[in-house]
């Protein structure tokens, strides 16, 4: 904590231009500080005071301290008092919500300028440091029935003594607090279930069934008992029956859940009741045995999924969903090495052989005896379908639909690569429509779209699949041609400029045609780029211009 002794020595004061240097030394600290004047208004707040509140950097200055230092009732709703241990004030956040925080002041003396004669020489200004206490607040208030200092507070007694095991969440969802009972039913050690989730225990599928149960009784009073299979430390699944209430402030609203875990009559997970569990999941299940691979049971959203009716898909084997043997081979890999898989892409295939995407969740566990491998499978085809065409439009030239330059400089140096690599040939041409601001001119910008649509589509036509189409920009157009030289190129480049010669072209006031010239140039030696090829490609399609246009040059030195 920061005294008037220490900050005098830190501000140097008594220079005229030690204040701001002074002040920026806050800056540094963990804690939150603000100069204020005698009336509260804040002249300076520190970066650390902004993070506490949550407000935008450089939000504080001119506003008043009562603005976020709250007096009256603390966060709790219960008056300050002796349950606010030393300075704890109430402080409100940016959003609204209030915490603890220590609140400590001193008096602060700072320098003006010399010479401003609307200033005094000196202000006296209050600084106060404000320190994060929720959570130390918060927990001194619930052990305030523990009895004197240095005996363990009654609630902690009770957890550390109950034989059933018993756990604390906060509202976040996270543990804060398990008893013995509770690590030697899961085998978790309790301070490695500390600030960890239900995620933690089961995998994420059973997780967000704890988590509705979870947010359910916090929004009511009462409490909630249902029956679900968590998994222990050494890979069992146990069906275990879970009991859980909220607990309250003094204001009534739920922080967090109290629960306890009661395992279920049987030693081992009853095998039905189990089945009714995950037949209810709106997410494909199915359970297949780690040494052969055989499924052992599948529930009906799986079998929907698969197109198989139940009695088909047991006995079968999980390897025989798989579309790609490569994403099979990495879920394998993931559990040899112990891991599980968490929402992994995976394509399977219907009964059809038709393919879908799933979100694939593996986990291991031990039913009845039997090492399983536990497999969740979320229908993923629609979502990932919208995000490949949202991918193929950003690719894509609006106007004609072939490759935007980006996309087709990308796609070509890729081919330009494997060329140099395997020691191929590779050619690139430029088109370019002749007089096309005559058509634009003549027919307008509606036609000339038309146009330049009809020029992408025939060039479509005459290209092989595999060659890469482009839109430069304007009018020109740009192909790259791997496995071709330039003059095996040529042959194609007067294929495609006949073709659009002779092509009908629909206008207001009938049709006309258009045609188009064509520059050449192959790979120049194994340090050529796809720069210097398209290039020389443009100096070919001057060359073609130049000598009367509709017609094809390939590039040669001196051009």
């Amino acid at each position: 904590m920061l005294d008037s002794g220490n900050v005098a020595m830190i501000s140097g004061r008594g220079s005229q231009d030690t204040r701001d240097a002074a002040w920026s030394a806050f800056d540094r600290l963990p804690v939150g500080v603000c100069l204020a004047t005698a009336s509260g208004l804040i002249r300076y707040a520190n970066p650390a005071l902004h993070g506490l509140l949550g407000c935008e950097p450089d939000g504080l200055p001119g506003l008043g301290l009562s603005d976020f230092l709250l007096d009256g009732d603390g966060p709790d709703g219960k008056p300050l008092g002796t349950e606010a241990s030393g300075g704890s004030r109430t402080v409100r956040l940016a959003d609204g919500s209030l915490r603890w925080a220590m609140v400590a002041e001193s008096p602060w003396e700072t320098p003006f300028a010399a010479g401003r004669a609307d200033r005094p020489a000196a202000e006296a200004l209050r600084l106060l440091t404000i320190t994060d206490a929720d959570a130390l607040q918060r927990q001194a208030a619930a052990s305030q029935d523990g009895g004197r200092r240095g005996e363990m507070p009654v609630v902690d007694a009770l957890m550390a003594a109950a034989p059933v095991p018993l756990f604390v969440k906060d509202i976040r969802g996270q543990y804060i607090a398990v008893n013995d009972a509770f690590a030697r039913f899961t085998g978790i050690d309790p301070a490695e279930m500390l600030q960890r989730t239900t995620f933690a225990l089961t995998s994420p599928a059973a997780a967000k069934e704890h988590v509705g149960h979870d947010r359910a009784v916090m929004e009511r009073h009462g409490s909630v008992q249902y029956d679900a299979p968590i998994c222990t430390a050494d890979g069992a699944l146990r069906m275990v029956s879970l009991t859980k209430a909220a607990f309250r402030d003094g204001s009534g609203k739920a922080v967090g859940i109290v629960g306890a875990i009661h395992e279920l009559a049987e030693a081992r997970p009853n095998e039905e009741r189990l089945e009714a569990i995950l037949e209810q999941s709106p997410v494909g299940v199915s359970v297949s045995r780690r040494d052969d691979g055989r499924i052992i049971f599948v529930n009906t959203r799986f079998s929907e999924l698969i197109g198989l009716p139940r009695e088909r898909l047991i006995g079968s084997r999980a390897r025989d969903y798989y579309l790609d043997s490569h994403q099979r081979q990495r879920v394998l890999e993931r559990l040899r090495s112990g891991g599980g898989v968490t929402n992994m892409e995976v394509q399977f295939k219907r009964a059809d052989g038709s393919p879908f995407w799933t979100l694939f969740t593996v986990n291991q566990a031990v039913i009845q005896g039997v090492p399983v491998n536990l497999a969740w499978i979320y229908d993923y085809t629609e979502r990932r379908s919208m995000e490949e065409a949202l991918r193929d439009m950003a690719s894509r030239d609006p106007l004609t639909g072939i490759y935007n330059r980006r996309s087709f400089m990308e796609l070509a140096r890729s081919q330009l690569a494997r060329a140099h690599r395997f020691h191929e040939p590779l050619s690139v041409f430029v088109l370019d429509v002749d007089h096309f601001k005559k058509i634009n001119d003549s027919f307008g910008h509606a036609t000339g779209d038309d146009a330049l649509r009809m020029v992408a589509a025939g060039c479509q036509a005459i290209l092989r699949e595999y060659d890469i189409l482009g839109r430069l920009g304007g009018e020109e157009f740009v192909v790259v041609l791997p496995g071709a030289t330039a003059d095996e190129s040529r042959v194609v480049a007067e294929r495609v400029r006949r073709h659009l010669a002779r092509m009908p072209i629909e206008a207001p006031d009938g049709t006309f045609r258009l045609t188009a010239s064509i520059g050449i140039a192959g790979l120049d030696g194994a340090t050529d780029t796809l720069e210097r090829a398209i290039h020389r490609a443009d100096l070919a399609l001057y060359r073609a211009k130049h000598m009367g246009r509709n017609r094809v040059a390939v590039f040669e030195p001196g051009m």
